[in-house]
């Protein structure tokens, strides 16, 4: 369950690190600081543990369908943590919101699923490492459900 853990908070950390650089390069640095300052907790707090739901609801189904599903409901849960406030607030900048939102987890999806896939670990054993990062790599690598 731990490597779990890893996989998913080297997803969020990486989803929030895009995030901030993708407004680092539109030239809005102080936005995207502001932006990562709150998205990063959100991402431990509600991406994780939803991650984790996604991959306990999808873990019989086989190679495309799995994908395909884990993304529809990864994104689907995002866009509920938006709506739902939304609604009851009144959230003038409702789309700024979604997209960030919406952004975030299919960012978080494909860096978890790239974690979870055989390329990670073929890249960890083909690449000229240390042994400590070696090992971290292989941790990383050997994460399953």
């Amino acid at each position: 369950m731990s490597n779990i853990i890893i996989r998913k908070f080297v997803s969020a950390v990486t989803a929030c690190i895009l995030i901030m650089l993708s407004f680092f390069l539109t030239e809005q640095t102080g936005l995207g600081i502001i932006v990562g300052i709150y998205l990063f907790p959100i991402l431990l707090i509600y991406g994780v543990p939803a991650s984790i739901l996604t991959d306990f609801v999808t873990k019989k189904l086989i190679s495309i369908s799995r994908v395909i599903f884990a993304l529809i409901m990864h994104l689907y849960l995002a866009a509920l943590f938006v709506v739902i406030p939304a609604l009851l607030l009144g959230s003038e900048i409702f789309n700024f919101y979604l997209i960030i939102s919406l952004l975030s987890s299919f960012l978080f999806y494909c860096m978890d699923e790239f974690l979870r896939s055989k390329l990670a670990k073929y890249m960890h054993q083909k690449m000229f490492l240390s042994k400590r990062a070696k090992d971290l790599c292989k941790k990383i690598g050997d994460l399953r459900v």
